[in-house]
Order: structure tokens, then C-alpha cells, then sequence
């Protein structure tokens, strides 16, 4: 019987110490360091991926370059928002690759008659330096939306 009160008492008290919120404290930040992040890779440099629509045709852009890379592979991706579990589809037939032994990389498609929907460019890059390391980075283009 006191150990039913003691663990009742106990469980009381924890109840009671939930109820009360934690204060915090949050220093403000300077426009200094609320600017925007750079991301650093260990081989790659600059890399981009730009999504262009028009008219229900998309214009796809990648580029890379790396300062001792021996070969450099890029892989462009056209995807479509499905809405289901927040995922992207691949569009069929929008999906280009190339691979050049070059410290530099730079690819550009088109995919023509677009339905509508939300869509974004996939860029996936793999620089091999001289030494060997290799460096795979996946690089996504801004949105855009056809109505």
C-alpha cells in the first residue's frame, strides 16, 4: 500500500513539473551571419542546376568543374511532383548522362509537352580527382510549375 501511494505521489510530481514550460534564450544574430550558407565540397566547384519551362517545354542545364579532376560524370533528371508521400516521379524519357576525363562538365536538354504540374531538374555529379577520390553530390534546380 505505501508503494502505491509513493508511486502515486511520484507520478504527481512529474505531472506537475510537465505543466511548466522551459524558457529559453536566443541571441540575436547580425545580417552578417544570417547570410546565405555555402555549401564546400571536397572536389567539386560551382555546381548548378537550372530548370527553364516554356510553353510546356523544359530546358535542363548542369555544370560542374573541379580543380585537379581527372573525369567528371553528371546525370540530369526531369521529375514531376506526384503529391503522394511528398515524392517526385522521373518523366519518362527525361533522363540524360555524360561522362568526360576533363576537370570541367556542362550538359543541356530539352523535354517538350509537359502536362501540368510542379517540376524540378535532378543533377547527380561524380568527380574523380588525380589521387583518385571520388566526390558524388546531387544537386536539385529550383521548381517550376505549369498551370
Amino acid at each position: 500500500m505505501a508503494f502505491r501511494k509513493t508511486l502515486s505521489m511520484f507520478l504527481a510530481a512529474i505531472c506537475f513539473c510537465s505543466t511548466f514550460s522551459i524558457s529559453s534564450y536566443a541571441e540575436e544574430m547580425s545580417a552578417y551571419e544570417t547570410e546565405e550558407i555555402i555549401t564546400e565540397y571536397a572536389i567539386a566547384r560551382n555546381p548548378i542546376s537550372v530548370l527553364a519551362i516554356d510553353q510546356g517545354t523544359a530546358s535542363c542545364t548542369s555544370s560542374t568543374n573541379g580543380g585537379n579532376c581527372v573525369q567528371i560524370s553528371v546525370t540530369q533528371t526531369l521529375q514531376k511532383y506526384s503529391g503522394w508521400f511528398w515524392s517526385w516521379d522521373n518523366v519518362a524519357g527525361a533522363c540524360w548522362s555524360t561522362t568526360v576525363n576533363q576537370n570541367s562538365v556542362w550538359l543541356s536538354n530539352t523535354k517538350s509537352g509537359l502536362s501540368s504540374g510542379t517540376y524540378r531538374l535532378m543533377s547527380v555529379f561524380t568527380l574523380t580527382n588525380s589521387s583518385g577520390q571520388m566526390e558524388t553530390i546531387t544537386i536539385y534546380s529550383s521548381e517550376k510549375t505549369i498551370n
